[in-house]
């Protein structure tokens, strides 16, 4: 009877550990959201940062391959945040001095850190299946894990790829056309799952779509935009080769794009600061028209 009994243990404790080892996120999933409190005590969430390729990083001050890993991911922010990239970091200290400490030693200036001070015990941790440091997970613009646990070199690598070789759309929110950086197949599909347009092409006409949100498939890669419309009269802009910012006609929703589709500025307004801007060629889309400036 007791050999049963055994033989029954360790059978199920196999099914616990066969559980625990397929029940972490993997390439392709979804990332989870969740708030967490930041070092000034204030809450932040994760969707905050859609619309931006996110590492989200584990890790904690006690951590030496934590704060070694610190000195390679640094720069590899400085080099790609102005083009869509952010850093979300979760840290599993206990205390809150260390944190900060190391935050500060370890020149981690990206503003997302987030802890709830309960080291293993975390529940993001645990959402996240954290089961040693450092782990990260990095996700699109669209929320989904595209890469984990990448050390600095292979991380360069991946955002090289993701902001310099895939095939991204602009605007997000669009009002005529929606326009990819390359020769793209796309297909778009309404809240219901039903496919409204399909096709190859640089641009593709979404007048006749109905006011709403809508998933757009560029290369298999799904994302969501906006269709929206345009109060008249249309808006205007100047100038057209900018030092400092630009001005519209009349108070309207706009957005700037780089010349490679990364959206780098939001807002509403009639006055458009773009002083962050490094020189270069832009897509300004006011209501989600496009238009083309040049930043001095």
């Amino acid at each position: 009877m007791s050999s049963i009994f055994s033989v029954g243990v360790f059978l199920f404790t196999m099914l616990v550990l066969n559980f625990n080892a397929f029940a972490g996120f993997k390439v392709g999933d979804v990332a989870p959201d969740f708030t967490i409190t930041n070092s000034a005590g204030q809450p932040i969430k994760l969707s905050s940062l859609k619309g931006n390729v996110v590492l989200l990083d584990f890790w904690a001050s006690w951590c030496m391959p934590c704060r070694m890993a610190n000195t390679e991911i640094v720069p590899v922010y400085h080099n790609y945040a102005s083009l869509g990239f952010d850093i979300f970091s979760v840290s599993l200290d206990s205390k809150a001095e260390p944190w900060k400490n190391a935050i500060r030693n370890d020149k981690m200036d990206w503003p997302h850190h987030g802890s709830d001070l309960k080291g293993w015990e975390s529940p993001i941790a645990k959402l996240y299946g954290i089961e040693s440091l450092p782990s990260s997970f990095l996700i699109n613009e669209g929320g989904i894990i595209i890469a984990m646990d990448l050390d600095g070199y292979d991380l360069e690598k991946k955002l090289h790829e993701v902001f310099f070789k895939q095939i991204h759309f602009y605007p997000i929110s669009a009002s005529e056309k929606i326009y990819f950086t390359a020769k793209a197949k796309y297909e778009i599909v309404n809240e219901s799952g039903q496919s409204i347009l399909k096709g190859k092409a640089e641009e593709v006409d979404v007048t006749g779509l109905t006011l709403g949100t809508y998933t757009i498939k560029v290369e298999d890669k799904p994302l969501k935009f906006q269709k929206i419309g345009v109060n008249s009269p249309s808006p205007t802009f100047f100038p057209t080769r900018v030092d400092d910012q630009i001005t519209l006609s009349r108070d309207a929703l706009y957005e700037i794009y780089s010349h490679a589709g990364k959206r780098m500025l939001q807002g509403k307004g009639k006055v458009i600061d773009c002083n962050t801007l490094k020189t270069g060629s832009y897509h300004l889309s006011i209501e989600g028209k496009i238009y083309a400036f040049f930043k001095k």
